[in-house]
């Protein structure tokens, strides 16, 4: 894998600090990398990192598309199982519904994968659009009849002010460069227009209690690990006004680590992230949901950052 070394995104120094040395315990990638902070504006990121070829195959290999799972039984009563399907996503520290709710007009989700997110945008009456650098999503957006670009943000051109919201769900921290793609955004975003920023807490409880076998890191996938304080900087460089920024820990990112935990060392045809389906059951995340609701409400510091930007 041909590797780059990079200064910090944020300040631009290369002045910086290894924090741990460890490797991707979900898909059970074996090669180790460095985790640094800066030690002007604590940003913290992997260097040095795949080069844009590289990570390109790495997602060709480890990311394929499938089906979200059915966790609710379907019933014929369509406002019955919406309604519950709102109180499960609300009881297991989801986000769907809050992005759902406040989308409208012309809609952007960076990053989005099998169109999960365009897919009830587009039942909502939003006009959506996408950018997805993974060709296996697209192909499958496309059968589903989304508008779906296959690249990176800025190649795909959009038009100044187009978008009246732009959605970046677990994606930044995946950028070669957040401050650039912010920039770029910033630019196609209407005035007043709004920007969704969703991706893994630094600083979180979990991330002190997994230490190398946290979700976040995900290496050499996760390029960048944002705090509250990163994430401020971040918006303020790129002239965004600052409407919210609060964290969440939705039980999956729990579950993840935990794979990583129980499943990463072992040497095994099985990717961790595929195996302990008891994890994944209706039944642990229920158990465990109301757990993470307590912790977020007493530390204020879950596990994912909420971050909404405004034009």
């Amino acid at each position: 894998m041909e590797l780059e070394f990079i200064n910090c995104d944020l300040c631009k120094l290369d002045n910086n600090t290894t924090l741990l040395c460890t490797r991707d315990y979900r898909y059970g990638h074996f090669e180790m990398f460095n985790i640094v902070k800066c030690n002007n504006c604590r940003l913290i990121y992997m260097n040095p990192r795949p080069t844009s070829e590289s990570i390109l195959t790495l997602y060709d290999k480890y990311y394929t598309p499938k089906d979200d799972l059915q966790l609710l039984p379907k019933l014929e009563n369509k406002r019955l199982m919406m309604n519950l399907k709102k109180l499960w996503h609300k009881l297991n520290g989801q986000y769907i519904d809050e992005i759902i709710s406040k989308a409208k007009g012309k809609v952007l989700d960076v990053g989005c994968g099998n169109g999960y997110l365009l897919l009830p945008l587009k039942d909502k009456g939003c006009e959506v659009y996408g950018v997805e650098i993974n060709y296996k999503s697209v192909n499958v957006c496309n059968e589903l009849g989304l508008k779906v670009f296959c690249g990176t943000l800025e190649d795909a051109n959009f038009p100044d002010e187009f978008f009246d919201i732009v959605i970046l769900s677990q994606v930044l921290e995946h950028l070669s460069s957040p401050k650039v793609s912010l920039r770029k955004t910033f630019r196609i975003l209407k005035p007043s227009g709004k920007v969704f920023i969703y991706c893994p807490n630094a600083n979180s409880y979990l991330s002190r209690l997994f230490s190398k076998y946290w979700h976040g890191w995900h290496l050499p996938f996760h390029f960048y690990a944002f705090t509250k304080d990163t994430i401020e900087k971040l918006a303020v460089e790129t002239g965004f006004k600052i409407n919210r920024i609060s964290t969440i820990t939705p039980d999956n990112f729990f579950i993840v680590s935990l794979k990583d935990y129980f499943f990463g060392e072992k040497n095994s045809n099985i990717r961790p992230i595929d195996r302990g389906k008891f994890f994944d059951s209706l039944f642990f995340r229920t158990v465990i949901s109301p757990v993470f609701r307590l912790m977020d409400l007493l530390t204020q510091n879950g596990d994912c950052l909420k971050v909404e930007l405004e034009k």
